[in-house]
């Protein structure tokens, strides 16, 4: 059985490359993502499939030739109902804007894979770098939740 805390190095690496597959499959198809903030992606997402419909939005607004996720990370706390982590992304947006993010995540587990994630970050600096405002608000499955 793999432990939680490989579960998140493997997500954070698999963000770092870009792995969308490897990404997903982490992932219970019915993972819940409750992404924080007033931006265009923000909201609850009650599948991967549905949370597939932002990564779309984000990625083409960076130039990954001088940006990359998952630079660095840390797991802050780990416990029997999940782990907290904190990681950075640095780099160029596609429009020559700095994009240098924190995100918070707060994970939970079953059956080995992930079930929520809870999603922190710059909202104001996502918006501004990634020219987010003025662009239709993404379908989502609610507000975010606790």
């Amino acid at each position: 059985m793999t432990s939680n805390r490989a579960i998140i190095n493997a997500y954070y690496e698999a963000l770092s490359r870009l792995d969308v597959d490897a990404f997903e499959a982490l992932h219970h198809s019915d993972v819940v993502y409750n992404v924080s903030g007033n931006t265009i992606i923000s909201g609850r997402y009650d599948s991967f499939a549905a949370l597939r419909t932002i990564l779309p939005l984000i990625f083409d607004a960076l130039d990954f030739g001088q940006f990359q996720f998952a630079s660095d990370w840390k797991i802050m706390n780990e416990g029997p109902d999940g782990i907290t982590a904190i990681m950075e992304a640095s780099g160029i947006a596609k429009n020559g804007k700095r994009y240098d993010q924190r995100y918070a995540h707060i994970f939970t587990f079953r059956d080995g894979k992930i079930a929520t994630v809870h999603e922190f970050f710059d909202t104001q600096l996502a918006n501004e770098s990634l020219e987010f405002i003025g662009k239709p608000v993404c379908k989502n499955d609610g507000d975010f939740t606790y």
